[in-house]
């Protein structure tokens, strides 16, 4: 499993001439403060150095604070700088890796060095892209305006890519590995591309039958290959109707063999109804004579229950007669489909056949000529009838393989204990937050609770706590560090809010970095405590001149390297 830790942040603006440094601890950090003091704005410049931009604004914050981050991959070092959506990487010796104010360059950067290989299909583009920052810290980041709700809103710009919550959720759990995403993605391009061949082979042939109409491509060839290709066309043509025909002679012998055996038992239905009707009539009769055993002399009269039981055996007849007449009409009819599908066959043979008769004739200068614009057309559409075949070929094969291999990649096994988990985590963290339990046992990753009053935050916790888990299991991907802003949601009662308080800081797994942002104090453990106590004024002058000494040789560096990478642009542009 791989690891991700923050180190440190600093975060300088220049119009204010203010400055903050905060280091964090790597298990437990508690971020305390008042509404307006700057907990929010210190934890979105987490993820907006990174590249993943939370939902929501900030007010009276300097749009131009450039912020550092120092963070660790595997107890390797690295800081990463943003200011106003440029952004720079370097290495622990702060030598610069990148520099870009180009999304996707940054996004792949971030991905090389947390080797994080998630892939999806880009919808406006339809083409394989690499997941973003985003999508790396989305199971791990409770943020106070689009992680509370039944909804995953957390970061702005995923919805570009195809469903990626999924997708997400099980490359953390280890549902699936990396790979099976990189195989999907390819079959979803792979797929988009066979789909354009087949449409593009679809109009090559109704162009061919339009053109057909007013110049026939049959007759007599100048070019010998060309006649090759028209017998190759005609003999295909052949063995299709032969297979299309087996097929339907066979479906027309099986309508007609099953239409005989139903019309066998319909007229043994009406045979046996016609038998009651006489039956029924003799026992009606009120004087006749009482029924003898032929065998024992015995004699029976006819009772009201023999009468009822004789009736019911005779409507269930009936219905059976009338069942059958039912089915016998509709095999009739698709007997008769088939036959009509056998005379349009007959007569595509018969089509072929005049065409071949045509060339036992006496050719004629004037067939000669007025073939040879036909032979050229064909000799091209063939062509492009061939090289359509072969690359619907080429992409069905490569669809059929990508297939196999995400088949071999899906564990069903994995996957169900991977889920037991993950709901008997669920279950019981809402026993811990003091919510009723209910049956989980048909909850998929992505089903977020929807609760409506105090109880949905606690559940919406209880949900992330269960992925939290799941992900720190043996399949896990990666030991992402979580954030939670804030806790206190839903106007948590003087009962509830401790409960919540306690599970966040003894249920969570205790290896995981964890950073809380909270109002108030709390008596449970943290490993440290990050205290903000000036309102709308997080960043504080008396740390500006040694934040400045760190920063701002990097923001130099990252300018420096963006204004190369233009003036080289442009240098290749012009032709200097």
């Amino acid at each position: 499993m791989k690891s991700f830790r923050f180190e440190n942040i600093w975060m300088l603006s220049h119009r204010d001439k203010k400055a903050r440094k905060v280091n964090f601890h790597p298990k437990k950090n508690l971020l305390r403060g008042r509404n307006h003091t700057g907990k929010t704005s210190l934890i979105r410049s987490l993820f907006e150095t990174l590249g993943a931009k939370p939902q929501g604004k900030l007010e009276s914050w300097d749009e131009n604070t450039a912020s550092l981050l120092e963070f660790s991959v595997d107890g390797s070092h690295f800081f990463a700088l943003h200011q106003n959506g440029r952004r720079a990487l370097f290495n622990a010796d702060r030598e610069m890796i990148v520099a870009t104010s180009n999304f996707g360059e940054w996004s792949q950067a971030f991905c090389d060095v947390t080797k994080f290989n998630l892939v999806f299909t880009d919808k406006k583009e339809s083409e394989i892209r690499s997941a973003d920052p985003a999508c790396f810290f989305l199971p791990f980041y409770v943020n106070q305006d689009g992680s509370w709700q039944s909804e995953w809103s957390t970061f702005n710009g995923l919805k570009r890519f195809s469903s990626p919550w999924g997708a997400i959720l099980e490359y953390f759990t280890g549902v699936c590995p990396p790979e099976y995403y990189r195989a999907r993605a390819e079959r979803a391009q792979e797929s988009k591309i066979l789909d354009e061949h087949r449409r593009e082979y679809r109009l090559l042939e109704r162009a061919i039958e339009r053109f057909s109409r007013t110049l026939p491509l049959f007759g007599p060839k100048v070019s010998a290959e060309n006649f090759a290709d028209e017998i190759a066309l005609l003999t295909k043509e052949v063995n299709e109707l032969n297979q299309k025909q087996e097929v339907l002679r066979s479906a027309a012998v099986r309508e007609q063999d099953l239409l005989s055996s139903l019309e066998q038992q319909i007229r043994l239905a009406d045979d046996a109804l016609a038998a009651y009707d006489h039956d029924a009539k003799y026992l009606r009769a009120g004087d006749s004579e009482p029924l003898i055993c032929p065998t024992c002399n015995a004699e029976h009269t006819k009772s009201f229950l023999d009468l009822l039981n004789f009736a019911e055996d005779a409507r269930v007849l009936r219905e059976l007669a009338g069942r059958l007449r039912d089915d016998a009409n509709q095999v009739r009819r698709r007997c008769d489909a088939a036959l009509a599908e056998l005379n349009s066959l007959n007569e595509n043979y018969q089509r072929i056949s005049r065409l071949l008769d045509t060339r036992k004739g006496e050719l004629k200068f004037q067939d000669v000529v007025g073939s040879i614009g036909a032979e050229s057309a064909f000799a091209a559409f063939e062509a492009e009838r061939k090289q359509l075949q072969e690359a619907i070929d080429k992409a069905l094969s490569s669809v059929d393989a990508l297939e196999e291999k995400m088949k071999s990649l899906r564990a069903a096994k994995r996957t169900r204990a991977i889920l037991d988990d993950f709901r008997s985590y669920y279950v019981a963290g809402r026993v811990a937050l003091q919510l009723p339990s209910v049956d989980a046992s048909k909850m998929k990753l992505t089903g977020r609770p929807d609760l409506s009053g105090s109880g949905g935050p606690r559940s919406i916790l209880a949900y992330y706590a269960a992925l939290w888990r799941t992900c720190q299991g043996a399949t896990g991907t990666y030991d992402i560090p979580v954030v939670i802003d804030s806790p206190n949601q839903q106007a948590q009662d003087d009962i509830n809010l401790p409960a919540v308080l306690k599970f966040i800081a003894k249920e969570l797994p205790k290896d995981m970095q964890l950073i809380v942002g909270l109002e108030t104090s709390t008596d449970f453990p943290f490993d440290k405590e990050i205290h903000l106590d000036v309102k709308y004024s997080m960043l504080r002058e008396d740390q500006w001149d040694e934040a400045e000494q760190i920063v701002e040789p990097l923001l130099k560096a990252m300018y420096a390297t963006m204004s190369s990478d233009v003036a080289e642009s442009d240098d290749e542009t012009t032709g200097r």
